[in-house]
């Protein structure tokens, strides 16, 4: 919980807190904590020197006061209403004690406990919107609420900006204007006007006038004619929004003689008001206190003959603390007649939460306050007391202090000191753990004296108390209690085997006998925790016994490497039958035996030895109703969500999956004519892509038929997905040490890698290897990171006591040489495992240098071009069915996937048209999060041609089906790629409407007049950002044109007061002219209204773009799937979602996990925090073959064969490509970054 402040704290904390210099000064004086004092930092001011001291001064009619001789109750409620007559500023103080929940004991004088309300902050209310700044200075209100347990008491704290702004009073008031006025009138009035010129009193004077006049209504005095002498040349037409925004009605009539007259009408605000409400009386009512002060801020010579009645309300001081029950607080003595507003405290007050006045009782009465609420900065307000009471000399403060210090409470100070001490920064205390600190400690202690000893222990226990750590505690006491400690001591961690534990106890005592006693207490508490015979013996006896055997050591006995596979103990039996009764070895093999029957059964039950391996599923949907998840291999999350998207297009399915009807003639005579991407194609080229495509198709249909919940993308997929389709397998670059027709082999398409293993007998001997001959596999990585070859395991292919007398893997006989007899095994033979129900894998060995092409192409290839790449593949590996522009082939790819863009250039020498085919928009959001709307407007919108003058824009001629719209992410500023998180808002109908050449309802022509009207708003609004680029830009960080401006005329205005201070100092200077500040001044307000006009003129001009084409709706696409990406320019992670038709619900695709979107927010809007997850690509189809072209859901799963046979044990497999990698889940919120990059 954030800190709190008391109520004259809070007061004080009023009558500086200035809402126009807030933002500059970093803070807000009401609601942010103080920063908390460095002695050692640069003094900052409690108040910036821009603020206002407010001078505030009560507004009777809208108050509630406190009625003397009455205490509050539930019903009551208090309101103080004032403004300042300096700043106009306008301030309602409302104490609410109706909040009553059962508490009823309000603080103050007579309450013992809570002799002050302390407010806590909570929280900012919604701005009313009703003053004429509201744009540029909103009004805003703080709520706050008394800590005390049994106080109800709610207090509301609303700031409202002047009714009358600078530039209000510089229209009233400036003669320059006032003389043009008079002319204006003299022009329209002729010899009706008056010949004299308006007084600068005039204007505030009657506009009070009418005002007053308003809220006291009379017969005939609510009507004003325009060309009333006085009104004409005061006001004229210059003043008409000021009278507006007051309520003042314009209206056009016919006098007498028929002629049309015009006129001012009066506001006609509510009879009565309650003060809680803000009404039109309100308004008028603090207009007329503001043209008071302005009034009186004229001299008194030119204000004779006015009609305005100086108003003279009292100070509000008073009755604030009245309503917040502090009128009477106890003050420290001579400290009574102090001025709150205008001298600074020390910070360590504020930070209490208290003032200077404040007597010792107060003062502690704001520590346990703060310390009550704030618990996590106890240590920095201990030190504010302890400083408060030897600053004041206070007794009573220094008895408290002692006190609290006996009960182990640290100041702040004494901790940063404490760090220091052992060389810790202060500032990175939160992620320092205790291991370093006592680390730290036990380091120093050899090196230095008992005395400095002491110290250190003195140090290392105030560490132990601010840290609130046992573990501290206790290395500073020097005691050792538990297990923790204990193996602290030995500087071990606590996983360290109990071999370890015995050496470091040497180790420890032989150097220094002294430490035998603590050595040996410490191994007692770790031999009782860990119940560890060897240590107790070790104790006892001062030697080890046998170590005690784990499971890894009892597979390790019987050569099994893999403990995931269910073992026959028939087997298990048979081996353990060729040890001879008796001996060790026997005992031994004993012990690993029950060791592992033991696990077995904890594994896998009592099955029988042939029973099917049970199926772990990441989801509770039947097969048949959901898609199956897609396992990475390594940087290939982008590819899976291709995949996935491509797998629900069905025409394209089922083109894949019937593809033998429609492969090319890869002859070159078929070929002569066939160009794909406007490039002619090669029998290679042809050869590569049909590949392509029947891998393609043999993953479809595992898709379809897998019995599992994941299927695996086959490595030569992914190479010819990821890799450019005219590189040819034969080019690829082969690693120097592999020595051809030698590989470590494959396990259902998967490399091993490793490095190779010597061969037997000095020969280069290749070695077929069975089904699933690996002895360890691990699984592949489900998140996109880089591979790293050095973690591969080494694949034992060949042993050293096997030779030549390894038994063939063909038919299990003897080597050739028919009675050469084999010398007996030196060790049993490894036990077989249920052998793998798959069947053998393909003999391709596939290296980790395709691995690695693949990852790179990975890194290297932008969403768009992975996509290009797929589609050419298949319109190589297929033939046309007709001929399109420059001999194109048309294909079934182009009729789903590609539209045919016009680009249109009106050059100096005519117009000029391009027609391309494009499988894709490429849109930038401009680094704003915008809609999907406004981002194609502006791709196909009217743009300028550089190098030869003149306008381009484009249309589409015939729109695809299935529409891509890719997104630009990687932006370059100033040389360095930036990634753009901007969020882009979607919509699931997209009419295309605008974009296209023609409609169902719109010709040619029509649709050119609405894109014209269209680019003459983009044209406005590419105006006004480029003015508002101007106001913005000051050439200082973080400020604008106005906020320049002001500062320049804040300093000049310091400069001209702190003159007069130091005369002698500056008078060699130059002295800037006095009107110079004012100037500035009034021209930076005239650019803040300028900017705050624009941005309202650009949120019109917005919204009058997008609604040119509203009515266009005759072409509809719904939206199919949205391709998201968390990261940055470094790379990052993948996903996709789709939208299933039939079942008319989204999914997410992260790789193997597919799971249902319960809300589709999740999808459609803005993902906040410092790495979101933006959409790459999107996809939309077109609404009336949405469900014929779409279909999500295709499985037909078969039946797994559950067969198994005995094999080898030693080279088992027991991946399949279904089976399960790794069933940790997936964190996409936090997904390690690759080193992928986006392409420009």
């Amino acid at each position: 919980m954030a800190p709190g402040k008391t109520a004259p704290r809070l007061l004080q904390d009023l009558f500086t807190y200035d809402p126009r210099h807030e933002e500059r000064a970093g803070r807000n004086l009401l609601t942010s904590p103080p920063p908390q004092h460095d002695a050692n930092a640069p003094a900052v001011a409690a108040v910036p020197f821009r603020n206002c001291r407010h001078n505030f001064f009560t507004k009777d009619k809208q108050s509630i006061p406190v009625e003397p001789g009455r205490e509050p109750d539930t019903d009551t409620v208090y309101k103080v209403a004032a403004y300042c007559q300096k700043c106009r500023w306008h301030v309602d103080v409302v104490a609410d004690h109706r909040n009553n929940d059962g508490r009823s004991k309000w603080c103050g004088r007579g309450n013992t406990d809570y002799a002050l309300h302390h407010f806590l902050y909570q929280g900012q209310e919604g701005s009313n919107g009703i003053n004429g700044l509201e744009a540029q200075l909103p009004s805003r209100t703080y709520s706050f609420r008394c800590s005390a347990p049994q106080c109800s008491l709610h207090v509301r704290i609303g700031l409202r900006p002047p009714i009358f702004s600078e530039h209000d009073i510089e229209t009233l008031t400036n003669q320059a204007k006032l003389r043009k006025r008079w002319e204006v009138a003299q022009h329209l009035a002729g010899d009706r006007a008056d010949p004299v010129m308006a007084r600068r009193v005039d204007a505030p004077d009657y506009l009070n006038t009418y005002l007053q006049d308003s809220l006291n209504p009379s017969k005939g005095k609510a009507r004003i004619p325009l060309f009333n002498k006085k009104f004409l040349k005061t006001f004229g037409r210059d003043c008409d929004s000021i009278l507006r925004r007051l309520g003042f009605e314009n209206r056009q009539e016919e006098d007498d003689e028929g002629t049309l007259i015009e006129a001012w009408y009066l506001p006609r605000p509510e009879n009565t008001a309650h003060p809680l409400e803000y009404t039109l009386r309100t308004k008028i009512e603090d207009a007329r206190y503001e043209l008071n002060t302005i009034i009186l801020s004229v001299p008194e010579n030119e204000r004779a003959n006015c009609r305005h009645q100086p108003m003279h309300p009292l100070p509000s001081r008073d009755e604030l603390e009245r309503v917040l029950a502090c009128a009477d607080y106890a003050k420290a003595k001579g400290r009574e007649t102090r001025s709150t507003s205008h001298e600074e405290d020390h910070p360590y007050y504020a930070s209490l939460g208290a003032l200077a006045d404040f007597d010792d009782s107060l003062i502690l009465f704001a520590f346990s306050r703060q310390v009550a609420v704030d618990i996590d900065n106890k240590d920095y307000y201990f030190e504010c007391l302890q400083d408060l009471a030897a600053g004041r000399q206070s007794e009573t403060l220094g008895v408290q202090v002692a006190l609290l210090a006996s009960q182990g409470l640290i100041s702040k100070r004494d901790a940063q000191r404490a760090y220091q001490y052992f060389g810790i920064n202060p500032a990175h205390a939160s992620v320092i753990g205790d291991e370093h600190i006592i680390g730290s400690f036990k380091s120093r202690l050899s090196d230095i004296s008992p005395l400095q000893a002491e110290e250190a222990r003195k140090q290392l226990r105030v560490l132990g108390d601010v840290r609130d750590s046992e573990r501290i505690r206790a290395e500073a006491a020097g005691s050792i209690e538990t297990y923790d400690q204990a193996m602290a001591w030995f500087e071990l961690d606590p996983t360290t085997a109990d071999d370890f534990v015995q050496t470091m106890y040497s180790l420890k005592t032989q150097d220094n006998p002294a430490e035998v006693e603590t050595a040996q207490k410490a191994l007692q508490i770790i031999a009782d925790h860990r119940q560890s015979e060897r240590l107790h013996h070790f104790l006892k006896f001062g030697t080890m016994s046998e170590p005690e055997m784990d499971l890894g050591d009892a597979y390790a006995h019987f050569q099994i490497s893999d403990r995931s596979v269910a073992l026959d103990p028939a087997v298990l039996d048979s081996l353990l039958s060729t040890y001879e009764l008796g001996t060790s070895e026997r005992a031994r093999m004993e012990k690993a035996h029950a060791l592992i029957q033991q696990d077995q059964t904890q594994r896998f039950g009592n099955r029988p030895a042939n029973a099917p391996m049970p199926v772990v599923r990441r989801n509770n949907y039947p097969l048949e109703s959901w898609p199956v998840g897609l396992r990475n291999i390594g940087n290939t999350c982008y590819l899976n969500s291709v995949l996935q998207f491509l797998f629900t297009i069905k025409p394209l399915r089922d083109l894949i999956l019937n593809c033998e009807d429609h492969l090319q003639d890869p002859s070159p005579e078929a070929l002569k004519d066939k160009k794909v991407g406007r490039m002619a194609v090669t029998p290679e080229r042809v050869l590569t892509a049909q590949k392509f495509v029947r891998e393609l198709r043999a993953f479809f249909e595992r898709m379809i038929k897998a019995p599992t919940d994941t299927v695996q993308p086959e490595i030569d997929l992914a190479s010819l997905a990821l890799c450019k389709s005219d590189i040819s397998e034969e080019a690829e670059i082969q690693d120097s040490d592999v020595v051809p027709g030698i590989g470590l082999g494959t396990i259902d398409g998967a490399v091993v890698s490793g490095p190779m293993l010597p061969p037997a007998e000095g020969q280069l001997i290749p070695v077929e290897l069975p089904a699933g001959s690996m002895a360890d596999k691990k699984e592949t990585n489900s998140t996109d990171t880089v591979m790293d070859n050095t973690e591969t395991p080494v694949i034992n292919l060949l042993d050293s006591d096997m030779k030549d007398d390894a038994p063939s893997h063909e038919n299990g006989s003897t080597k050739e040489g028919g009675n050469d007899v084999p010398a007996p095994p030196t060790r049993p033979p490894p036990v077989p495992p249920r052998a793998d129900p798959k069947p053998a894998p393909k003999p391709t060995v596939q290296s980790s240098t395709k691995i690695g092409r693949i990852e790179e192409s990975a890194r290297q290839q932008d969403a768009a071009e992975v996509m290009a790449n797929i589609f050419d593949l298949i319109s190589c590996a297929i033939t046309g069915d007709s001929v399109l522009r420059e001999g194109e082939q048309g294909d079934a790819i182009k009729k789903l996937f590609f539209g045919d863009v016009t680009t249109v250039m009106e050059k100096p020498d005519g117009v000029q048209k391009n027609q391309e085919l494009r499988d894709h928009f490429l849109v930038a959001t401009g680094r704003r999060d915008r809609s999907l709307y406004a981002t194609l407007d502006e791709d196909f919108g009217l743009g300028e041609i550089e190098s030869d003058g003149g306008t381009r824009y484009d249309y589409v001629e015939q729109a695809a089906p299935i529409q891509i719209i890719n997104v630009k992410r990687l932006q370059y500023e100033k040389g360095q790629p930036v990634y753009d998180h901007s969020h882009i808002g979607l919509e699931k109908t997209m009419y295309l409407d605008r974009y296209l050449a023609r409609t169902p309802t719109l010709d040619e022509s029509q649709l050119l007049e609405l894109r014209k009207a269209q680019w003459a708003k983009q044209k406005q609004l590419r105006e006004l950002d480029a003015k508002r680029t101007k106001l913005q830009t000051s050439g200082i960080e973080g400020m604008n044109l106005p906020e320049c401006l002001d500062a320049t005329s804040d300093f000049i205005q310091s400069l001209s007061s702190d003159n007069s201070e130091d005369q002698d100092q500056l008078g060699s200077l130059l002295t800037p002219p006095p009107e110079l500040s004012d100037t500035l001044h009034k021209r930076a307000s005239d650019y803040a209204l300028e900017l705050s006009g624009i941005d309202e003129q650009r949120t019109t001009l917005e919204s009058e773009i997008n609604n040119v084409f509203r009515d266009c709706t005759s072409v509809p696409y719904r939206l199919h799937a949205v391709f998201v990406h968390r990261g940055d320019v470094k790379g990052g992670h993948y996903w996709i979602y789709i939208y299933d038709f039939q079942n008319k619900e989204w999914r997410s695709y992260n790789d193997d996990r597919v799971e249902k979107v319960e809300d589709e927010s999740a999808v459609l809007e803005k993902e906040e925090g410092k790495r979101p997850k933006v959409s790459t690509g999107v996809v939309y189809v077109r609404a009336d073959l949405a469900e014929q072209y779409t279909e999500a859901v295709c499985r037909h799963p078969e039946q797994p064969n559950v067969e198994k046979k005995d094999i080898e044990m030693k080279d088992v497999a027991d991946d399949a490509d279904d089976e399960l990698p790794d069933l940790e889940p997936v964190d996409a919120a936090n997904a390690p970054v690759i080193e992928g990059v986006e392409k420009v």
